[in-house]
């Protein structure tokens, strides 16, 4: 075969005014330049005045052994002879036109189709010069068509090289293009190809540099071949956030969005940016959506990163996990966000934060990333400190809770037409994803039972999600009581739907009217209830909850206090973390406990007592949600809590009238008595709380049956002699009149 006759044998002229439509037919044209390549070069191999080798000459021909010519021809070739630095003229000649070939039908593509080959899309992110064009395709090949193997192994004339390397790159790069081996060592580190595509490059600790192999990353090369699924190594802390349908879209927090849209186009592709924007509030607030909406306006994606999984992964070259999330992000056409849900403050144990442990790792890998992307977001839980003093500049952006009208605004998205969407605004803190959730599932309770959507429906569907987020600080109790099973005065039950009222018409009174404005911290609603033992204040706490179609979480004060300094409020700093965003009544029982006068500072022991009743004091000011604090003693609370508090309710013990209610009232009416029963006789002459009289009564079932009969009056008598014993007041028979003989 003549050497002015190659092009014809790799290519069709008549396709040379085709454009091209798919990746396909631009794969074979670049394979088809490539297999011509090396037929031109082939004659540095061992062959001059462009003949083709002999199958028989071994040594050259198979590239698997070198004879003693052989490596005389190596040793002396230099100075026997010079080597043509590059092609013939006709052998150039016939390149160019296979290169002028695939240019044509590229640029015809892209004006006549819009069609840009996967292939030219890497090159072009990545900024590849015609060098790193053709390593790449070097790199490539081995994964497009396993032939190349023998190829390489005829070049390296070793068996075991059947993989392109660096330094045959530069060799074959530079015959054709005439300047020897001026592209030796170019394929370093700091090559983009090198850096992030060839990820899985094969090092050989026994060879030099410039004899590693040149190996496509497995993401790379399954781009290009059709391929653009996330790398399967990032998955465990990497995805794609979700693409958002302008229509779909529901018009909440529009002036912030507007903020973040502006800095996203006003700084994310300026020349020279370096620029992170922070994200910061709570979690399931919307951080990433006001993110996700501004790169989704330019057809873009979102990749977010859990940075504490990175972290935490137990890779040990952090830089090189990073530069493949900036391979993704390229592919993918996406902008980087890192999440950071942990905290890196602690308490100091002197009533101040400092930096966690944590905190240094998060510094490292926020070094490495500052390194490599240009323009990033940054989510946190609290505005974020990682990047003061460093060269990128730093914006940030507060995403609060949703208010009650946004929320309603994701009711009516999601239950269209429900008459309940106001209420349940109100009454649950939730975010937009745990809105859908919880309205899908309305949707289906409704459906299963054949009805429409109402309050109660929705309240189920809101528990259903509900899981004890508290840990072990609290405990959820039940709440099962309604209004007709509390029995107390009108006063206190007044009060108490006071407190529910201040629930369900929060978002008019606050944002409706106005007041929000006028209070820019402690929006939360604190609740005092005091009095002596078993006159209904937990009770109190259950039926308002369950009114309200609220969990209640008694908080254990045991796994809060701590005798070592720092580790109470760290507690206290943890459990109102926790509590942030979640459907609930914190319930603190017998309160004086924690919420005790601060003291006269006599030692260190009263110091750090009174820092953290201090501590305890700001959080609660700070927490938005409700919380009840239950005491027998009023007077021991420290008056600073006092004045946060914006219900007190004294649970009074009750009169004779609401006694006999009480005892009326719980006694079940399931429960058999053989005579009736004298309940104004002991309401009037016993004064006993609502729990001591629940306790009489279920004692004298318990003797009634184990007598075979049911309740009489004698049964209640030898119970309440039993509850007065407890207490070291005996009774006698007198102190119960005719009952008493």
């Amino acid at each position: 075969m003549e050497v002015n006759t190659l092009y014809d044998a790799f290519f069709d002229f008549g396709d040379v005014l085709k454009p091209y439509t798919d990746d396909r037919e631009v794969l074979e044209d670049l394979f088809a330049y490539l297999d011509l390549c090396f037929t031109l070069v082939t004659g540095a191999k061992g062959f001059v005045n462009e003949e083709f080798p002999k199958r028989e000459e071994t040594g050259y021909a198979l590239g698997l052994s070198v004879s003693s010519s052989d490596l005389g021809e190596l040793l002396l070739s230099g100075r026997r002879r010079t080597v043509s630095a590059g092609l013939t003229e006709e052998a150039s000649e016939q390149l160019d036109n296979a290169y002028y070939h695939i240019e044509s039908r590229r640029r015809r593509g892209i004006m006549q189709q819009g069609f840009v080959s996967r292939f030219d899309i890497v090159c072009e992110k990545f900024g590849l010069n015609e060098y790193e064009r053709f390593a790449m395709l070097l790199a490539l090949s081995v994964e497009y068509d396993r032939k190349y193997e023998a190829v390489y192994t005829y070049f390296h004339n070793n068996s075991a090289d059947y993989y392109p390397t660096k330094w045959l790159a530069a060799k074959l790069y530079g015959y054709i293009s005439g300047n020897g081996g001026g592209y030796a060592g170019t394929l370093d580190g700091s090559s983009p190809l090198c850096r992030f595509l060839c990820g899985g490059t094969r090092v050989r600790d026994d060879r030099g540099a410039s004899a590693q192999r040149l190996t496509l990353s497995a993401r790379a090369a399954s781009y290009i071949l059709g391929t653009n699924d996330i790398d399967s190594s990032l998955k465990e802390y990497c995805r794609v956030y979700p693409h958002f349908e302008p229509e779909k879209l529901v018009p909440v927090r529009e002036s912030l969005f507007g903020f973040v849209n502006g800095v996203f186009l006003n700084k994310a592709f300026a020349e020279g940016t370096k620029l992170v924007l922070n994200l910061y509030g709570p979690t399931g607030t919307g951080r990433r959506y006001s993110a996700g909406r501004a790169v989704n306006g330019l057809g873009l994606n979102l990749l977010d990163t859990d940075l504490y999984k990175l972290i935490m992964s137990g890779t040990d070259d952090l830089p090189h996990s990073i530069d493949k999330l900036y391979t993704e992000c390229k592919l993918l056409g996406a902008v980087p966000c890192f999440t950071l849900d942990a905290v890196l403050t602690e308490s100091d144990g002197e009533g101040g934060t400092r930096r966690s442990p944590l905190a240094d790792k998060v510094k490292r890998a926020a070094d490495c990333i500052m390194n490599v992307f240009g323009f990033f977001f940054w989510v946190t839980p609290e505005k974020d400190e990682t990047f003061a003093g460093s060269e990128i500049q730093f914006m940030c952006a507060e995403v609060p809770m949703l208010t009650a009208n946004e929320r309603k605004r994701f009711w009516d998205r999601y239950l269209p037409g429900a008459e309940e969407t106001s209420a349940a605004a109100n009454q649950y803190i939730l975010t937009p994803a745990g809105i859908r959730t919880a309205a899908q599932t309305a949707g289906d309770i409704a459906e299963a039972r054949g009805c429409g959507i109402t309050g109660a429906i929705i309240s189920e569907s809101v528990r259903q999600q509900s899981v004890n987020p508290l840990g072990t600080y609290a405990a959820r109790i039940n709440a099962v009581f309604t209004w007709d099973d509390l029995v107390i005065g009108d006063d206190q039950k007044r009060k108490m739907k006071m407190i529910c009222d201040q629930v369900r018409y929060r978002s008019v009174v606050n944002e409706d009217w106005g007041f929000r404005k006028k209070s820019p911290y402690g929006r939360g609603l604190c609740a005092l209830f005091y009095g002596s033992p078993g006159t209904g204040k937990t009770m109190a706490v259950q039926v308002m909850a369950n009114d309200l179609g609220l969990d209640v979480y008694r908080i254990d004060l045991s796994q809060l206090s701590s005798k070592y300094i720092g580790e109470t409020q760290k507690n206290i700093s943890a459990l109102f973390n926790k509590a942030k965003n979640i459907n609930a009544m914190l319930f603190f029982d017998e309160a004086d406990s924690m919420f005790a006068k601060r003291s006269e500072v006599k030692d260190s022991n009263d110091r750090y007592a009174n820092a953290d009743t201090a501590f305890l004091l700001q959080k609660l000011e700070d927490y938005e949600g409700i919380t009840i604090l239950a005491t027998n003693y009023a007077n021991n609370i420290d008056d600073a809590f006092k004045r946060r508090i914006k219900f007190m309710i004294n649970f009074a013990f009750p009169t004779p009238q609401v006694r006999l209610m009480l005892w009326k009232k719980i006694l079940p009416a399931g429960a058999r008595t053989d005579e009736q029963i004298d309940f104004e006789f002991f309401a009037d002459n016993f004064e006993l709380s609502g729990s001591n009289i629940k306790e009489i009564l279920t004692n004298a079932a318990y003797l009634a049956a184990a007598e075979g009969s049911g309740i009489c009056n004698r049964h209640i008598v030898e119970a309440v002699k039993l509850n007065f014993s407890k207490y070291g007041k005996i009774l006698t028979d007198s102190d119960f009149g005719y009952l008493g003989i």
